[in-house]
């Protein structure tokens, strides 16, 4: 019976030897398709980029010999480009009748409903193989995320207000859920963790919020909700204008985002009393606590400049 016991442990770990052989052939192959995007990401010059690309790289060297690192470079890219297609960032390919319809598809393959149909679905089917090699299952995460882009591409060019619980829905529930448990996830982390990190996730979406700020307005993207427009004297129509860089309710939505956004990061450090790994702190430090502070506090301090510039040109929707 031992030796029995013996050759089966034997025969899986020759079968999942050549599985990660044939795994690490396909993650080659699609290195083209890698490189494709994150050149488009660095011609669009956003300097978040730029670092974030060197932040992969540098985990892939710290962990070299684990499968962490193929599967974050692999996934970040086919979420990335997904996210670009669905922004408008970039041409969404051909066989598809909207950005919508792009997402919606993914979000199909993602759920386990067809085999992949290009190299953006296959770059996923090789992380979903990656992730399996280290006992995880992004599943969830994924879903989450791509509903959160398809949030945005059916209101992209509309203008339209959001209350500020269906704003919270798409924000919190979904980008954050996804993003935050999935980068525990990544690390090799407590995911029980996400209650104590889940403030400085907040805090970062409302970075993102008033760094974008007049793009996304450009883009008919409105992420004032419902509730504060009213408050503040904020109108669609003086959004669609992009005449609104001096307008007292804009400013001062800005500067009390900023306030909440800092006022999050001091509740993640005193909730944070957790060890957590190297690479998981480095991750956090510089990935979302630097840029986010500094820019925030910035914005709590009143001062706008070169932050908040209005917008001339609107882009029409491509739904």
């Amino acid at each position: 019976m031992a030796v029995e016991r013996l050759n089966d442990v034997l025969r899986n770990h020759d079968e999942q030897e050549e599985r990660m052989s044939e795994l690490h052939k396909e993650v080659f192959r699609l290195s083209n398709a890698r490189k494709e995007v994150f050149m488009n990401m660095l011609l669009r010059g956003k300097p978040g980029y730029k670092w974030f690309i060197l932040g992969i790289k540098a985990f892939k060297v710290l962990k070299p010999k684990s499968p962490r690192g193929a599967f974050l470079e692999n996934y970040y890219v086919a979420m990335r480009y997904i996210d670009d297609v669905a922004d408008g960032d970039v041409p969404f390919p051909e066989g598809y009748a909207s950005r919508t319809d792009y997402v919606l598809r993914k979000l199909d393959f993602v759920k386990g409903k067809r085999e992949p149909e290009d190299d953006i679905e296959r770059l996923l089917a090789v992380s979903s193989e990656l992730a399996g090699s280290f006992g995880a299952d992004f599943t969830e995460e994924s879903e989450n995320i791509l509903k959160s882009l398809l949030f945005d591409a059916n209101r992209r060019g509309t203008y339209q207000i959001f209350s500020e619980e269906d704003l919270a829905k798409h924000f919190f529930d979904l980008d954050i859920r996804g993003g935050v448990k999935g980068s525990l996830k990544i690390f090799g982390e407590n995911p029980d963790y996400f209650k104590i990190i889940e403030p400085l996730g907040q805090a970062e979406r409302i970075y993102y919020n008033l760094r974008d700020f007049n793009e996304d307005i450009g883009d008919g993207l409105i992420n004032i909700s419902g509730e504060d427009c009213a408050r503040l004297g904020i109108t669609e129509e003086l959004l669609r204008s992009g005449q609104y860089e001096s307008h007292p309710g804009v400013r001062t939505w800005f500067r009390e985002q900023a306030e909440k956004g800092l006022t999050l990061m001091e509740e993640y450090k005193r909730k944070k009393k957790i060890n957590l790994r190297m690479e998981t702190e480095i991750a956090l430090i510089f990935a979302f606590e630097l840029k986010a502070k500094d820019f925030m506090a910035n914005v709590a301090r009143g001062n706008f400049e070169g932050i908040l510039k209005g917008t001339k040109k609107v882009k029409k929707s491509s739904l």
